[in-house]
């Protein structure tokens, strides 16, 4: 298909619905709209007939300003992604949340004296009101998951932080504990499981399903060094959405990436202006794929109503 400044959306999907792996990525570190993307193209993969499948390796909520989504970990006793949270609720998969998002990490507002006060702690990432306090590891096993919790326990127990010692214990719940002071036993920690964990878990996901639609982290290019494969990448930005080559843009990815740092440090901006995309939509906050638009793509799509 050639480039096009206005392909139809029909166009845009009619190869990516075939394909077994879909990588989301976001053009900005916030708010471009991966999951509202990976949730459009799962509902109408699923009326097609097929499985689907859905992955988000690593992710973090703030305890303030996703309160209410800290409430639903606080009832469950789990700690995990507001996004993979909505989409296995949307899509109705069977995968727990541990696999489904596998690393999630708790940032926690400090207890301050005076607005905009900073924290003397390397682990006040984003200032007094985002400080890291809890990383979940999960590691599929077979009676379940071998969960590791790395924690800041002594911001928790001098009321450093607003988390209190009641709340930690119930999202630890069932966790082997991992204590922290400083921001370099959580990236020491991270480095040496992230690769393993995340292709253990991803390798269950794909058990399951004809489908998987991973959800890169932030702006992120490429989210795990172990994924070596990908059949289609869909860049997102509000207005747009772009495609491009998965080989060559997994190439560009590599070519950035330095050191001991992981991949998934190597964000789009970064790499963007080695390769350009092949195709291109545009679309606005009402967009949807309907059943229409399916259908006339050749997939069978089920309304619910007989025939």
């Amino acid at each position: 298909m050639k480039w096009s400044r206005k392909a139809p959306l029909i166009l845009f999907f009619r190869d990516v619905f075939e394909m077994s792996r879909i990588l989301i990525v976001g053009a900005h570190s916030f708010d471009s709209g991966k999951t509202h993307l990976a949730l459009d193209i799962g509902k109408h993969l699923k009326e097609s007939g097929q499985s689907v499948g859905y992955f988000k390796p690593i992710s973090g909520h703030n305890y303030w300003y996703n309160y209410e989504h800290t409430k639903r970990c606080l009832d469950s006793g789990k700690l995990v992604s507001k996004d993979a949270s909505r989409v296995k609720e949307e899509l109705g998969i069977n995968n727990d949340l541990y696999l489904i998002n596998p690393i999630h990490s708790l940032f926690v507002p400090a207890r301050i004296e005076r607005p905009l006060q900073n924290i003397r702690s390397s682990l006040g990432l984003g200032g007094a009101s985002s400080v890291l306090v809890m990383q979940r590891f999960s590691r599929p096993v077979d009676n379940g998951f071998d969960t590791t919790m790395v924690i800041a326990d002594s911001l928790v127990e001098e009321e450093i932080v607003i988390l209190g010692l009641d709340e930690m214990g119930k999202l630890s719940h069932n966790s082997s504990i991992l204590s922290a002071d400083n921001l370099e036993t959580f990236q020491e920690f991270e480095q040496q499981q992230f690769e393993s964990i995340v292709s253990e878990a991803f390798g269950e996901i794909e058990k399951s399903a004809d489908t998987i639609i991973i959800e890169s982290f932030n702006d992120s290019a490429w989210p795990w060094e172990n994924l070596v494969e990908v059949n289609h990448v869909l860049v997102v930005t509000p207005g747009y959405i772009f495609r491009y080559d998965p080989e060559r843009f997994r190439k560009a990815t590599f070519l950035y990436h330095r050191g001991s740092l992981p991949v998934r440090e190597v964000t789009f901006r970064r790499m963007s202006d080695l390769l350009k995309p092949t195709h291109r939509i545009e679309i606005k906050p009402d967009t949807q794929l309907d059943c229409d638009k399916i259908t006339a793509i050749g997939i069978e799509c089920h309304t619910g109503k007989n025939d």
